[in-house]
């Protein structure tokens, strides 16, 4: 899976990241073909071989789903700003400024290990941020404390992991992305400055890559405009093909996201564009998506027709020879999502 990249370290030495790749694909074909039981509904949508135990099935408890720590903390931060005490949070920073310190007090009390000093400090920063006096600040404190405790009751949580079980306070109808709203330009368009621009930052971004570029800053240096030049290139080239204007911020941050995955993290092979596969995308929609990215869970069926449209855009450019391998692979993904997504939110 998966990791942020060691700044001392960025680059993947690419003869070997090949032998490993071919001995992943081969151990999973095995076990895949040994191991892999079919699910009774026919739909098989768990990764193969069960490389994210986040997502076996029999691990989260009815009425849970399972999230990171950040997404944990942002989930409580959230309903905390719902709260009816909670009042006068004039931004989200605001709310994490007065989260953070609940949500470590809260853990403090349910280990039993608080102390007089950290509910003083809760106390202080809901005084301040609510407008209240010290009775009802205590008050309040206790109120989230026990609104931790029921999104996240101690008692099942699994030890010594990253993740957390958290109670599903809402049920969400994930309905799959209504491809009809997508109208084409199938004409393709001339090469702008834009799309130029983007593609020279790439190219020379790849190369660096692949060279194994030693210094971290130098190598941001070369990231940063790109990740910039590519959301604004894509979302022209989206705009020419006639896509509906609704449709060209939120498709465009959804591809610079990949990008940033694809580029940003550690993987079994040096990570560029031109080479992310099905293992890519496992790892990108499986792990990453689910875990790292915080969004209202409705939003998560756009990133197939964005992540599409995104390659159909690199091969109009002209960084892809073919685009239809990779817009293959991505559309084997689109029922398996879709039923873990409902699963993990409905």
């Amino acid at each position: 899976m998966a990791k942020k990249k060691n700044k001392k370290n960025i680059a993947k030495r690419k003869a070997k990241a090949g032998q490993r790749k071919a001995q992943k694909r081969k151990l999973r074909l095995v076990k895949a073909k040994q191991n892999r039981p079919r699910p009774q509904s026919g739909h098989d949508y768990m990764p193969p071989d069960f490389d994210y135990p986040h997502l076996a099935p029999d691990t989260v408890p009815v009425g849970f789903r399972e999230v990171g720590m950040s997404e944990a903390l942002m989930e409580f931060v959230k309903a905390m700003t719902r709260h009816p005490d909670i009042r006068g949070l004039e931004s989200m920073d605001n709310a994490i400024g007065l989260g953070m310190p609940l949500w470590n007090y809260s853990i403090a009390v349910e280990l039993d290990d608080a102390n007089p000093a950290m509910k003083s400090e809760c106390c202080k920063a809901v005084m301040q941020a609510c407008n209240v006096n010290l009775q009802e600040a205590e008050d309040i404190v206790e109120k989230l404390v026990i609104l931790k405790h029921e999104m996240f009751p101690p008692d099942i949580q699994p030890r010594g992991g990253p993740m957390m079980f958290m109670r599903k306070a809402t049920r969400h109808v994930i309905e799959p992305f209504d491809y009809g709203m997508l109208v084409l330009n199938k004409k393709k368009l001339p090469l702008t400055e834009e799309d130029a621009r983007f593609l020279a930052l790439l190219t020379d971004l790849d190369e660096a890559k692949l060279v194994s570029v030693d210094d971290y800053e130098q190598w941001e240096r070369k990231y940063d405009p790109m990740e910039e030049q590519c959301g604004k290139a894509f979302k022209n080239w989206l705009k020419g093909k006639g896509i509906d204007l609704k449709f060209l911020d939120d498709f465009s941050f959804l591809a610079t996201f990949f990008v940033n995955f694809v580029y940003q993290y550690d993987h079994d092979e040096a990570g560029v564009l031109r080479n992310t596969d099905e293992l890519f995308f496992e790892d990108f929609f499986y792990d990453f998506v689910l875990r790292k990215i915080i969004m209202e869970p409705e939003g998560h069926v756009d990133w197939l027709p964005a992540l599409r449209l995104f390659f159909l855009f690199l091969d109009e450019i002209g960084y892809l020879a073919d685009a239809r391998p990779y817009v293959d692979t991505l559309n084997t993904f689109e029922e398996p999502f879709l039923q873990l997504l409902r699963r993990e939110f409905g």
